[in-house]
């Protein structure tokens, strides 16, 4: 059995944070930490952060390499402060770190959050200032959840590999991000021994419709896939406008408020695309049992609070969703393990 390390993450004031730490190790007892610190991302590094995950590899040209090392450098910042307060501000976070920090390769982390504040805090940058190395590269795994996310992978059948489902959207053609940019670097980091164990599918065409056939089609033989990867677009807008869009079909209940969408394919359509929202794909992925959803996809995580709707709903762990309006929550709270 894996070794978990689990960060349960709760809001204690504005910008104020408590963050318990629970070691789980088979056999041994439970050991725990906890600390409380203030924490915001200013305006400034909200920006630049966008910047450098969605728009900066689109446009790598001077003066972006100078800017993107700055941005870079001030994320390092972010996270060894992120680490110190962890690990670095009691006598047991500290005891917690030296007890995983020679097993990484083994470790899971898990941050488990509320919906408020599941993007409060960027806790994948963290970093260990003694070897500068960021923990989501050097542990073994690190997944977002919430607290009663329960689901676990479909059982693997004994030499079987795990199955991908690979949907590549670019519904401006020739005028759109190229096709390969990520598929090709997928399998080229695949060694010779992991294409044996990996069952990489690409949906063709790549719309909503045939993604619910294929993921039907896969449950009903008794092989569902265990992960979806979307590579696309993501935006995030009220239903029925679609500025910037023109003539894209919206797949999904009218509700009010802003809310994340994916861009899928839709040929015959007007702008060759239709916007799916989270609660649609999230109800697909459940009954298909695909427990992971992996997004290459700009504002798919976005979130921003509608004060009415949180107030009306304060104890209502759904209603918060609905009125976060973040996709990847959205597919979480379907039942979507991560």
């Amino acid at each position: 059995m894996t070794t978990i390390l689990r960060l349960s993450q709760s809001r204690a004031g504005d910008d104020q944070f408590r963050v318990v730490v629970d070691l789980l190790r088979p056999g041994k007892a439970q050991r725990s930490a906890a600390c409380a610190f203030r924490f915001a991302l200013s305006d400034a590094d909200e920006q630049d952060l966008r910047w450098y995950l969605e728009r900066y590899l689109q446009n790598p040209s001077a003066p972006a390499p100078e800017q993107a090392r700055e941005v870079e450098a001030r994320l390092e910042a972010v996270g060894t402060t992120l680490f110190r307060e962890l690990f670095g501000s009691s006598d047991d976070g500290r005891d917690l770190w030296a007890r995983v920090r020679d097993d990484l390769a083994d470790l899971r982390v898990e941050v488990v959050t509320g919906v408020a504040e599941a993007a409060s805090i960027p806790w994948e940058l963290l970093r260990d200032p003694q070897t500068d190395e960021p923990l989501a590269l050097t542990a073994r795994a690190f997944v977002r959840g919430k607290p009663d996310a329960t689901r676990e992978l479909p059982a693997l059948e004994p030499g079987g590999p795990i199955r991908v489902l690979l949907v590549i959207c670019r519904p401006g053609g020739r005028d759109d991000v190229p096709f390969r940019s990520v598929a090709s670097r997928l399998i080229k980091s695949l060694g010779g021994a992991a294409h044996a164990e990996l069952q990489l599918d690409v949906l063709r065409p790549p719309s909503f419709a045939a993604l619910a056939r294929v993921l039907e089609a896969a449950y009903s033989a008794g092989k569902p896939y265990h992960v979806l990867h979307f590579d696309g677009h993501g935006s995030y807008q009220e239903h029925g406008n679609t500025p910037g869009l023109p003539g894209a079909s919206m797949y999904g209940a009218r509700r009010s408020g802003k809310h994340g969408y994916l861009l899928f394919e839709q040929r015959g359509a007007q702008g060759n695309m239709e916007l799916v929202d989270g609660p649609s794909l999230g109800a697909l992925l459940f009954r298909t049992r695909v427990p992971v959803l992996v997004l290459n996809a700009c504002r798919s995580a976005f979130a921003e609070a509608d004060g009415e709707a949180v107030a009306a709903e304060p104890d209502n762990p759904h209603g918060q969703v609905r009125a976060f309006g973040s996709l990847a929550q959205e597919v979480i709270d379907a039942g979507v393990a991560a």
